[in-house]
């Protein structure tokens, strides 16, 4: 039996010989002594005893637990990760500024919707901010646009080019993709990713990959009258794209994920605006015909104009519209909080109202 190294001084030591008196009998042992060898062995019977049962309780214990749980089942709860900040769940935008010292660096800040806080993320070099859209936060990843020297990288870089990179938790980046004049949109579960140029509309895995890739001429429905595409909303198992006539709405693509089939709506006998938002989950849009204006004169004159404005909401089904609203010169800024609720602003007074939409 092996002991501790810190009992070893403990140990029994062997006897090697034992001394005979003169008739070569062993001469009896004192009482004491033979009590403490007694104890001693006594001890350590009971000390191999218990040594021994504990491991074969340990064995039938492990035997019983591999039985009930097969070692390929087990999994293991890896240490949670942090990033800043650890909300994820939190629908962040968000904002990009002039890093202070070096303006050839971008400061990127997390802002959260309801406090309106923003909260540092990372410092970044070659960051487009001149883009309407140059950024999503998902899940503690960010997605943003690099552009080759900046924002005037096409100016002063006859090579430039635009990339999608993402940044996870641990803030490394990756870049997805590469192409001049890149527009984006990342789907919630981040399985898919739209990529909007001017001459082709690509469908991205989460690597990057691509899955699939439309000619911009197979996402216009009419050419004439809607030649501009642009990316609109996520739906169930479908991408919506618009199509423009300068500001104003004239046409509607829908492309299945599933099966790539594309449904084109041609809108440009709709008297539809500039302020237009889409149902996805019961295919309707709500639009006004509210103008678009592009300088202040515009907008004083058109308000002394006491022109009609109506909220008219266009199911793309039936091919039927539903009136909603009218206002004098106000715009309605309509927005569907659920599939059967739409809410615009008050024509006749402040707020906002709400109707339902069957």
């Amino acid at each position: 039996m092996e002991y501790p190294k810190d009992n070893q001084n403990n140990q029994p030591t062997e006897m090697t010989s034992v001394e005979q008196n003169s008739d070569g009998v062993q001469p009896k042992m004192p009482n004491r002594n033979l009590k403490i060898i007694i104890g001693v062995l006594i001890v350590l019977i009971v000390a191999s005893v218990g040594v021994a049962g504990f491991y074969i309780y340990k064995n039938k214990t492990v035997s019983k637990i591999e039985q009930v749980t097969p070692a390929e089942n087990l999994t293991t709860t890896p240490e949670p990760t942090t990033s800043n900040p650890a909300e994820h769940s939190i629908n962040y935008s968000v904002v990009v500024k002039e890093n202070s010292s070096d303006k050839t660096k971008t400061d990127i800040f997390l802002k959260d919707p309801k406090t309106g806080q923003e909260t540092f993320y990372i410092t970044l070099s070659d960051i487009n901010r001149n883009h309407y859209h140059n950024a999503e936060y998902h899940n503690g990843n960010l997605y943003i646009i690099h552009r080759t020297g900046g924002d005037s990288g096409y100016q002063t870089n006859p090579n430039w080019t635009d990339e999608l990179w993402r940044y996870n938790q641990q803030k490394q980046g990756q870049k997805l993709y590469s192409v001049r004049g890149l527009d984006f949109r990342v789907s919630d579960d981040e399985k898919m990713i739209a990529i909007v140029t001017n001459e082709e509309f690509n469908l991205l895995n989460n690597s990057g990959g691509k899955i699939k890739t439309f000619q911009s001429s197979e996402v216009v429905a009419n050419p004439q009258n809607s030649p501009m595409f642009g990316f609109l909303a996520w739906g169930t198992n479908s991408i919506w794209l618009d199509n423009t006539f300068g500001p104003s709405l004239a046409g509607l693509v829908k492309i299945d994920t599933q099966t790539y089939s594309i449904t084109k709506y041609d809108l440009s006998g709709l008297p539809a605006g500039p302020e237009f938002v889409i149902n996805v989950y019961k295919e309707k849009i709500a639009f006004s015909n509210y103008p678009a204006m592009f300088d202040v004169d515009s907008a004083q004159e058109y308000e002394r104009s006491g022109a009609k404005v109506n909220l008219i909401v266009y199911d793309l089904k039936t091919k039927t519209q539903q009136q909603i609203a009218t206002s004098i010169t106000r715009k309605f800024e309509p927005k569907w909080i659920d599939e059967n609720t739409l809410e615009y602003n008050n024509p006749n007074g402040t707020g906002r109202l709400t109707k339902q939409i069957p």
